[in-house]
């Protein structure tokens, strides 16, 4: 089917916003003309037209001399706006975010660790919502099956219905998992925007992880890709939670340290624990370093089957691998490379740290309901 005049327009609108919103810094019209490929003219008319339906907002730029003055295009005061959420296993952060990706948290709290925590969510979602508010970005600490069936072992939520517990009121609402929205924050705002292919693993109570293609986190036939935290990567024979035995998740993150040091996991003091027997480590405590030394080699050799497997140019850390990383790279990267294939072993893939911070799965959680709307569809619909 040809493409009409209307069409090709509402196509480029929807580009030049997405250039607006992926932009590192603001855009002029001129380079967004020249990123988009188009005449200045049919730039100007486009960013009028998004002018007039509230999306985007033309300014002029400081000058700093002679020469025809320039504008930036910056988020409409009263255009739209996205929320995002993080709940986690223990509490829950809800933000709004603008085009462009600046973002403000609006509230958080802790939770009892039952599916009662989504009624708090929608209290919460009610007290900030506004006229402007076009979708909502959810990344949770768990499974997530099509989108909707919660999958989280260690809370007891064997398929929750996310449906039920949300109701019909929720404006358009896309959920996803924690450690593929941290990967995803990564390759938009992070340390691994460019790359072609990529894996990004949060590591918080235990770990998770995405590839990322092109930008894009991978999410498989039902939605619940990269679950890599439950594959037996490092020959541990415990059982896990979920199900299976000699899980990944076993041996890296807070559980596993504080495991290792003889107390036992949580998922409402584990992180605390954590933090402390990382303090312990830096401060020479030789049975901290040691559950610090177990950690990063567990890590390492995950790494290492994983990147024979997948072929990743670059592997970002998010959460607590960052820590790790800071305290045993070296150890990290011996692991990695003892478990590469000897024809790997002088261009292992870069393990770096992410850039976004802790907030990364609130980041990619906002990302992820602004891609629901940067749509054609939703563009005429909006206009």
């Amino acid at each position: 089917m040809s493409m009409t005049s209307a069409d090709l327009r509402v196509h480029n609108q929807v580009r030049l916003l997405r250039a607006v919103h992926d932009a590192e810094a603001p855009l002029t019209r001129a380079g967004a003309a020249r990123l988009l490929g188009i005449g200045r003219n049919t730039a100007a008319a486009l960013v009028g037209e998004l002018e007039r339906a509230h999306l985007v907002h033309e300014v002029p730029a400081e000058t700093a001399g002679r020469g025809r003055p320039t504008t930036l295009l910056l988020p409409h005061p009263s255009g739209p706006l996205v929320f995002a959420l993080d709940v986690r296993e223990d509490s829950w952060t809800l933000a709004r975010a603008e085009l462009g990706g600046a973002r403000e948290v609006l509230e958080s709290g802790g939770h009892d660790r039952t599916p009662g925590v989504f009624a708090e969510i929608g209290a919460a979602v009610e007290r900030h919502r506004t006229g402007r508010l076009a979708a909502v970005g959810m990344a949770i600490a768990g499974p997530i099956r099509d989108g909707r069936l919660l999958h989280i072992a260690h809370l007891g939520w064997d398929e929750v219905d996310l449906d039920d517990h949300l109701g019909r009121d929720w404006p358009r609402t896309v959920v996803d998992n924690d450690a593929r929205l941290a990967g995803l924050a990564e390759a938009r705002r992070g340390v691994l925007h460019g790359a072609g292919c990529a894996l990004h693993f949060h590591i918080d109570f235990d770990i998770g992880g995405t590839l990322l293609l092109d930008g894009d986190a991978q999410r498989g036939a039902h939605r619940i890709a990269g679950e890599f935290g439950h594959m037996p990567l490092t020959g541990s024979g415990l059982e896990c939670m979920c199900g299976a035995r000699g899980c990944w998740s076993l041996d890296v993150g807070s559980n596993a340290l504080v495991r290792h040091l003889g107390g036992k996991p949580g998922y409402g003091t584990g992180r605390e624990l954590a933090q402390q027997i990382l303090r312990r480590a830096e401060d020479g405590d030789a049975e901290a370093g040691a559950a610090i030394d177990a950690n990063a080699a567990a890590l390492g050799r995950g790494l290492g089957a994983l990147a024979n497997a997948l072929d990743p140019e670059a592997i970002s850390l998010s959460g607590l691998g960052i820590d790790l990383l800071r305290l045993r790279r070296d150890a990290i990267e011996a692991a990695c490379a003892e478990g590469l294939m000897a024809f790997r072993r002088n261009t292992p893939p870069q393990i770096i740290a992410g850039t976004v911070g802790e907030q990364a799965p609130l980041t990619g959680a906002a990302e992820a309901g602004w891609d629901t709307i940067l749509t054609e569809t939703w563009l005429r619909e909006r206009l």
